[in-house]
């Protein structure tokens, strides 16, 4: 449920995923009546350090990967660096603004907790 609440730069998502490695992840991110497709597989799982899975939609322009890391930061935080990459490079400034994006509503909705 947490998911559907920031794993998209705005508006809202829809998503079925398979959690474990080899199951498949699929996110329907909608916005403003444009709605756009992701598909992917899980291909590591390492709690709570690392996850990476590809990531393909119609703006990637092929399959995609990234990696999402996890580190602990002091005692009370986490540090979350993603890496996105197999982009080209048209496509990788914007991807990266939604990732920040993403992350930027991934944090207020674990502050709100």
């Amino acid at each position: 449920e947490l998911l559907k609440r920031w794993l998209s730069p705005s508006g809202s998502v829809e998503s079925r995923i398979d959690f474990r490695v080899g199951g498949a992840l699929e996110v329907v991110m909608k916005d403003g009546g444009v709605e756009i497709d992701h598909r992917g597989e899980y291909l590591e799982i390492d709690p709570p350090r690392l996850l990476v899975f590809t990531w393909e939609s119609r703006y990637t322009n092929g399959l995609s990967l990234v990696s999402v890391h996890l580190e602990p930061e002091g005692t009370a935080a986490t540090r979350l660096r993603i890496v996105h990459s197999r982009l080209p490079d048209d496509v990788a400034r914007a991807h990266a603004g939604g990732w920040t994006a993403m992350a930027e509503r991934l944090e207020r909705e674990l502050v709100a907790e």
